[in-house]
């Protein structure tokens, strides 16, 4: 089972705060559309526990403390975090092992993660500095991946469908920004 944190039918920015959780089957030809758990007297930590009672085993999110991160592991939990999108969307993407297109990437968390059968990489800074995925790997260890550092001032935006290239502007990601000739989303160079 997957299970995604919900404001608004949106994946939630931030997973400690959020009491509205929606559970999914992993596959869509299991029973069940999805079912709805509304937790607001419970605390992060508690919510995750009743996550995994239901038989939850792959957590979907957006921004999550590094804590609740570790408890949520601990629990045998796999999250996904810096994931952002329509929940129906998110949930459509995961079971396509294509949750890794950029109109899902929550801003600010584009660094390297690991989801149902490989690793796919983002542009920019990880969320929390290490891997977006974290799960107990087989030897009880963590996985994680160093701290990745932005480009720093200068350089272009360049679109990878038609090549145009602009002047980057510091403190605004390139992807960002769309290409003014043909609207796709821009990579750093």
């Amino acid at each position: 089972m997957i299970a995604l944190p919900v404001m608004r039918g949106r994946v939630a920015p931030v997973l400690n705060w959020c009491s509205r959780m929606q559970i999914f089957p992993e596959e869509p030809s299991q029973e069940g559309g999805g079912q709805e758990l509304t937790l607001p007297d419970l605390a992060a930590a508690q919510r995750l526990q009743v996550l995994r009672d239901k038989g939850v085993n792959t957590l979907i999110c957006g921004a999550v403390s590094a804590d609740l991160l570790h408890y949520a592991v601990d629990l045998g939990l796999t999250v996904v975090s810096g994931v952002a999108g329509e929940i129906q969307e998110v949930v459509q993407s995961y079971r396509q092992n294509t949750l890794d297109h950029p109109k899902f990437w929550l801003p600010g968390c584009r660094g390297l993660r690991r989801y149902r059968n490989g690793w796919m990489e983002g542009k920019g800074l990880s969320c929390l500095g290490r891997a977006r995925t974290r799960s107990r790997a087989r030897n009880n260890s963590l996985s994680s991946s160093p701290p990745e550092q932005g480009l720093g001032p200068g350089g272009f935006c360049q679109c990878p469908a038609c090549g145009f290239r602009i002047p980057h502007e510091q403190g605004i990601p390139c992807s960002q920004v769309k290409c003014p000739r043909c609207s796709q989303m821009m990579e750093r160079v």
